[in-house]
């Protein structure tokens, strides 16, 4: 679903690039095939320059895909492991001697008498401030100065500035920050155990199937007499006859071809 949202979002971004270009590129050009051509490859370019500065932005912030699908995966590990607060006291003790452990956190005492907390939160829910609540009166008696929470997202916007409310420091790290602050950082890394099936890409034949199901020749008939019906009171194109020539075809293809169109098994029981 995530996969289909930002398809959608891109189609939506060239698609108001393309009706931005076309509303000034029509007003210069009298034939309408030519301003929409013209805005097509206009629209085309402009979303190749900003998808390209896009790209460089985030290859500078943040982190890669790969090491995004890393971390997923190795929070995804911890989770499923019976004792994830090892790895941290293993991390932990690269660069600290003193560290006690406890069933989700460890506690590390500094050699200037402060001590750092940090607690693992393996919840898919999110940390939200109830969820949050839970944790901070599990630990407040350990009395430390700052508290470092590792969750998988936090699900509550309200969350850090409520922490505000409290005495000690807290730094609440997500599964992608947790990598890159602390796995990355010590050189230490949970080993995947588990993974997250990547989502399978719709194939072509898939594609067609979708597109030229019987469920959608009402859509391409529809908007083929749209166009039809504004050939009336405007003067007809070589770009509403094709476009309008293709939405017919493609409500014929839709609705009596035997491929896409394939009855379902009777029920049984």
């Amino acid at each position: 679903m995530r996969r289909i949202s930002l398809i959608f979002q891109e189609i939506l971004k060239f698609v108001l690039i393309f009706l931005l270009s076309f509303i000034w590129l029509r007003y210069f050009i009298r034939k309408l095939w030519i301003a929409v051509l013209v805005s097509v490859l206009v629209s085309a370019a402009i979303y190749g320059i900003l998808l390209f500065f896009q790209r460089r932005k985030q290859a500078k912030i943040g982190l890669k895909l790969k090491e995004k699908m890393d971390a997923e995966n190795m929070f995804l590990s911890l989770a499923c492991e019976d004792k994830p607060i090892d790895f941290f006291v293993q991390l932990a003790s690269k660069k600290h001697d003193n560290i006690t452990k406890h069933k989700n956190h460890l506690v590390i005492k500094h050699e200037t008498g402060t001590k750092t907390l940090l607690y693992a939160d393996f919840s898919f829910e999110g940390l939200n401030i109830p969820r949050f609540m839970t944790i901070y009166n599990k630990i407040k008696k350990e009395k430390c100065g700052k508290i470092v929470i590792c969750c998988r997202e936090v699900s509550d916007k309200q969350l850090v500035s409520f922490c505000q409310n409290f005495e000690e420091k807290f730094l609440i790290l997500d599964e992608y920050q947790t990598y890159e602050k602390l796995y990355k950082f010590y050189d230490c890394f949970p080993k995947i155990t588990h993974q997250y099936k990547k989502e399978k890409r719709l194939a072509f034949k898939e594609f067609l199937a979708y597109s030229f199901n019987k469920q959608r020749t009402k859509g391409y008939l529809f908007s083929s007499l749209i166009l039809i019906l504004c050939g009336l009171f405007v003067r007809t194109t070589i770009y509403y006859c094709v476009i309008a020539s293709l939405l017919v075809v493609f409500a014929l293809i839709s609705q009596f071809n035997p491929y896409f169109n394939v009855k379902g098994e009777p029920e049984i029981l």
